[in-house]
C-alpha cells in the first residue's frame, strides 16, 4: 500500500483551511491522525516499525472534522461583527448575546458528545432556565449552530428569551445517541422534580427555533422519543426545521409534542416517520406549511380551543389528522380549521368524535383540500362521514359544529359554499392564499448589512438614538443595504420613518423604545415607527424586533403603516411590548394593581395603525401586548398598565397570520372601512383591570375621527373592551378567532366554566354596512353575547358551550 498521496492531500487540506478558516487546530488534528500511517515501510518518508493495524477510525474522524469545517458555508448572521448588548442586564458590557456553540467546545463532528457544550452555551451569562421558574427581558440570547452533526445524549434545555438558530445554508444536525435520555432533543419547558413544568407555559414568550435538523433514528423505535417539546405562549416560533424519526414497526417516536400553553406560530416544519408526527395541544395555534410523512398518525390533536392549519402536506399516514381525543361526548378538541392543504396516500384524512346531540366540541372546517388516494375523508364514531377517493378529489368546503348564517345556532355536518376569496390575497396563479416565510437573507454577504451600532446608535437604553437610527435607515434604503439592529434597547424621542425599499432585521429582539415629550399628549397621537407616508408605495421587510415605550407616553402610536404594496411587504416576528419590563418605568413599583389610574402608567395611544392608504400588508406572528404582569419580577406580579387601542385596520389587502392583540382599553382589533382581509388565528384578551375602569370611563377618551366605539350602549353587564369590531368593512375572512375575557377587576370568578361566563357583555361587534364577512371557529371566554350586530345579540354563550371556550364553527354575514 502506498499512502504518500493521502498524506500530502490531507496535509494540504489542513494547512489551506487552517489559514482560510482560522482553525490552526485542524492541522494538528490531521497530523495526529496521520501518525499511524508513518508506521508503514512503503511510506515515502522516515521508516518506522510497521503497526499491526491502521487506525482507520481516527483518520475517519479527523477527516470528518476537516470536512465539516470546509462545508460550513458563509452565513451573514454568523460572520457579522457581534456588538449586541443587553442594555438592562446587570453586566451589559460582559454579557454575551450571540453564542456560537463551537466557542463553548461543541465539536459538531458526529462523534463527540456535544450535550454539555451546547447547554453551556445556552446557560452562559446567568439567564433564566425552566428550573428558575422566572422570566426575564434582560438576558436575550442567540445560540448559533454552524453546519455539522452535533451528537447529544440528553436534552438540550431551552432557556427564556433564547433563540436556537442554525446555518440555513447547510442545516446543522442534532443527532441523538442510542441511549438518549430526556423528553425531547430540544426541551422547551423542562419538567422539574415536583412533576410540574418549570415555567407556566402560557407565560413563555419571545423565543425561536430555526434552521435545524433533528435526527432520532439511533434511538430504538420502541422508546418514547420526542424531537421538540414545545409548550409555549405568544411571540414564539419554529421555522425551517426537519425532524427524522424511526419508521420501524411499532415506533413510539413523535416529532413535536405540545401539551399546553397559549401560542403560537410554526412554519416550514418537516417531519418524517414516528407514531405521531405532531402530538399537540394548546389554547390556540397557527401552523403553516407543515409537512409530515410516513407516520402512523400525522397529527394527533390532544386538545385545543382553536387551531388553524394552513398549507398542510400530509403523506403516507394511516390517519392524517385525529381530533377525536376523549371520545364521543367528551371530545377535548374545541375547533380546528384546515385550509389550502394536500393529503396523499393516507387511509383516513380526519377522525372525529363529534356528535350533533352533544356540545360543540370538535368543530371542524375544511376548505380547499386536495385529496390523492385517501379513501375516507372524515371518519366519525360510527364510520365514514365524508367519503374520499382512491384517486384525486378536492374538498371545496366542509364542516361540522354550530352554524350561524347569521341566525342560529344550527347544527350542521356537511358541505357548504365557501366564501369568495379576494384575488389580491391569493398566490399568483393559485387558488390558495398568498404566504411568505420570514426572510433570512441566506444568500446575502455580510457586506450587504449595515450595523445600527456601527452607524452610531448606542442601544444602551438611555442615549437618544433617534438621529443615528434615522440616518442609517434612510441611507440603507437608498443604497440597497439591509439594516441590522444589534441587540440593544434604542431610546428614541421622535418618529422613526421607514421608507420604501427598507429591509430591517434584529438580533435577538432588539427594542426601539419611545420616550419623552413628543409622545406625551393623549389627544395628539404621534407615530413611533412610521412605515411609508400617505401616498407612498413600495415594499418594506421588517423582522425580529420589539417596539416599546418608556414612562408616560399616552400619545404614542407604536407602528403606523401607510405604505401601499402589491405583496411581499410586511412584518415577521415584530411585536409591541408596552410596560412590564426593566427600563420601561412601568413595573410593579410604578403600576401596581391596587392603585388608581396613574398618568405615569398611561403608555400608548395605539399599538398599530394600518391606515386607509395602506395596502398589501403582510403580518406573520405579530403580538401587540400591553403587559398584564411584570416580566422581570420574581413571581410575574400583575400590574395595571393602560393603552388605548390595539390594531386598527383601515387599509385593504391585508394578511394576518398568527397575530394576537391583548389588554388595550378600547378594543383589540378594529376593522374600519377595511377590505380584503384574511386572518387566522387571531387571539385577544381584555384588560384584567376592567371594569375598573371600563372601556367607556377611560383613561383613553374616544376619537370620532378614528371611529372609536363609544360604549354608550351595552346589552347587559360590563361594557369592557371589544376583542374584535368590524365596522363598514367588506370581504373579511377570519380562519379562527379566540376572544377571551378572563377577569373582572383581577378576579376570575366571572369566567368559570360552564357558568357564569359574564366577565363582559359582548366581545365581537359588527356594525354599519359590513358585508361578505366570514368567521370560522369563533371561540370566546367569559362573554355573555358572543356576536352582536348593530346592538342586537346574534349568539349567546349558553347555546355554544364547548371546551373551556364556547365555540361557533361557522358564522357568515
Amino acid at each position: 500500500m502506498h499512502y504518500a498521496p493521502l498524506v500530502s492531500c490531507l496535509s494540504l487540506i489542513a494547512c489551506a483551511h487552517a489559514q482560510l478558516l482560522h482553525l490552526p487546530q485542524v492541522e494538528e488534528l490531521v497530523s495526529e491522525a496521520l501518525k499511524p500511517l508513518t508506521q508503514y515501510t512503503d511510506y515515502d518518508g522516515p521508516t518506522e516499525s510497521v503497526s499491526s493495524a491502521l487506525n482507520v477510525q481516527t483518520v475517519a474522524a479527523s477527516v470528518h472534522v476537516v470536512s465539516e469545517a470546509i462545508s460550513d458555508p458563509s452565513y451573514w448572521l454568523a460572520d457579522i461583527p457581534h456588538q449586541g448588548r443587553a442594555a438592562f442586564n446587570s453586566n451589559p458590557s460582559g454579557y454575551k448575546v450571540f453564542r456560537n456553540v463551537k466557542d463553548y467546545g461543541a465539536a459538531g463532528d458526529g462523534v463527540t458528545d456535544d450535550t454539555a457544550a451546547i447547554n453551556n452555551a445556552i446557560s452562559d451569562g446567568g439567564h433564566y432556565s425552566p428550573a428558575s421558574r422566572e422570566s426575564t427581558t434582560t438576558s436575550p440570547a442567540i445560540v448559533y449552530f454552524p453546519a455539522g452533526t452535533y451528537l447529544i445524549s440528553s436534552s438540550i434545555i431551552d432557556y427564556y428569551f433564547t433563540q436556537l438558530i442554525g446555518n440555513p445554508n447547510s442545516l446543522p444536525v442534532i443527532k441523538a445517541t442510542a441511549g438518549f435520555t430526556g423528553l425531547g432533543l430540544i426541551d422547551g419547558d423542562q419538567y422539574q422534580s415536583d412533576g410540574n413544568q418549570g415555567w407556566t407555559s402560557t407565560n413563555v414568550f419571545f423565543r425561536q427555533i430555526r434552521n435545524l435538523k433533528l435526527d432520532l433514528t439511533s434511538i430504538p423505535a420502541s422508546s418514547a422519543a420526542t424531537g421538540i417539546h414545545w409548550p409555549t405562549g405568544q411571540a414564539t416560533s419554529i421555522q425551517n426545521v426537519q425532524i427524522q424519526l424511526s419508521s420501524a414497526a411499532g415506533t413510539q417516536h413523535q416529532g413535536i409534542f405540545i401539551e399546553n400553553g397559549s401560542g403560537g406560530f410554526l412554519t416550514n416544519l418537516t417531519i418524517t416517520g414516528g407514531l405521531y408526527g405532531a402530538n399537540i395541544g394548546n389554547q390556540q395555534f397557527t401552523m403553516s406549511n407543515l409537512r409530515i410523512s410516513d407516520a402512523v398518525t400525522c397529527i394527533s390533536q390532544i386538545w385545543d380551543w382553536g387551531w388553524t392549519y394552513q398549507g398542510l402536506t400530509l403523506t403516507n399516514c394511516s390517519t392524517a389528522l385525529s381530533i377525536s381525543n376523549g371520545g364521543a361526548g367528551n371530545q377535548l378538541v374545541g375547533s380546528v380549521n384546515v385550509l389550502d392543504s394536500t393529503i396523499q396516500d393516507c387511509s383516513t384524512f380526519v377522525t372525529t368524535a363529534w356528535a350533533s346531540s352533544t356540545s360543540t366540541n370538535g368543530s371542524l372546517i375544511l376548505e380547499n383540500i386536495a385529496l390523492d388516494n385517501v379513501p375516507v375523508a372524515v371518519k366519525g364514531t360510527s364510520g365514514t362521514v365524508l367519503a374520499g377517493s382512491s384517486g384525486t378529489t378536492t374538498i371545496s368546503a366542509w364542516g361540522q359544529g354550530h352554524k350561524y348564517t347569521p341566525s342560529g345556532p344550527t347544527n350542521f355536518q356537511g358541505t357548504f359554499t365557501p366564501p369568495t376569496r379576494p384575488g389580491a390575497l391569493l398566490a399568483s396563479g393559485s387558488s390558495r392564499y398568498y404566504t411568505k416565510t420570514k426572510p433570512q437573507y441566506e444568500a446575502s454577504p455580510t457586506s450587504s448589512f449595515v450595523s445600527i451600532r456601527g452607524a452610531g446608535a448606542t442601544g444602551d437604553g438611555s442615549t437618544d438614538d433617534t438621529s443615528a437610527i434615522q440616518s442609517a435607515i434612510t441611507s440603507a434604503a437608498s443604497s440597497g443595504k439591509i439594516v441590522f439592529f444589534d441587540q440593544g434597547t434604542y431610546k428614541v424621542t421622535g418618529t422613526i420613518y421607514i421608507p420604501s425599499g427598507s429591509r430591517i432585521v434584529g438580533e435577538a429582539y432588539p427594542v426601539i423604545m419611545a420616550s419623552g415629550s413628543t409622545f406625551a399628549s393623549i389627544s395628539k397621537p404621534v407615530p413611533v415607527i412610521q412605515v411609508g407616508k400617505s401616498g407612498e408605495s413600495g415594499s418594506v421587510e421588517w423582522s425580529d424586533m420589539i417596539v416599546s415605550t418608556q414612562g408616560s407616553t399616552p400619545g404614542a402610536v407604536l407602528i403606523e403603516w401607510n405604505l401601499a404594496a402589491g405583496s411581499g411587504s410586511g412584518m415577521w416576528d415584530v411585536h409591541t411590548r408596552i410596560g412590564g419590563f426593566t427600563g420601561s418605568q412601568q413595573q410593579v413599583a410604578q403600576c401596581p394593581t391596587s392603585a388608581a389610574v396613574a398618568a405615569a402608567c398611561e403608555v400608548a395611544y395605539m399599538s398599530m395603525h394600518i391606515t386607509s392608504t395602506a395596502s398589501g400588508v403582510y403580518l406573520e406572528n405579530v403580538w401587540l401586548w400591553t403587559a398584564d404582569h411584570d416580566l422581570d419580577s420574581a413571581d410575574n406580579t400583575r400590574i395595571s398598565v393602560y393603552s388605548g387601542r390595539g390594531m386598527l385596520i383601515e387599509g385593504k389587502n391585508v394578511w394576518l397570520y398568527g397575530t394576537a392583540v391583548e389588554h388595550h382599553s378600547l378594543y383589540q382589533y378594529q376593522f374600519s372601512g377595511a377590505s380584503s382581509v384574511v386572518a387566522g388565528f387571531i387571539q385577544t384578551e381584555t384588560p384584567y383591570y376592567q371594569p375598573n375602569p371600563n372601556a367607556a370611563n377611560g383613561p383613553y377618551p374616544t376619537n370620532s375621527t378614528l371611529n372609536d366605539p363609544d360604549y354608550s350602549k351595552c346589552l347587559s353587564g360590563n361594557c369592557d373592551a371589544l376583542g374584535l369590531r368590524v365596522l363598514n368593512s367588506q370581504n373579511i375572512i377570519v380562519y379562527g378567532a379566540g376572544l377571551y375575557s378572563f377577569f373582572n377587576n383581577y378576579s376570575t370568578a366571572c369566567s368559570t366554566f360552564p357558568t357564569p361566563e359574564n366577565c363582559q357583555s359582548e366581545i365581537f361587534s359588527i356594525e354599519g354596512t359590513t358585508s361578505s364577512l366570514v368567521v370560522y371557529s369563533l371561540s370566546t371566554v367569559g362573554t355573555t353575547n358572543m356576536i352582536v350586530k348593530d346592538g342586537s345579540s346574534l349568539a349567546v354563550v349558553s347555546d355554544n358551550l364547548a371546551t373551556f371556550a364556547a365555540t361557533i364553527a361557522y358564522f357568515t354575514l
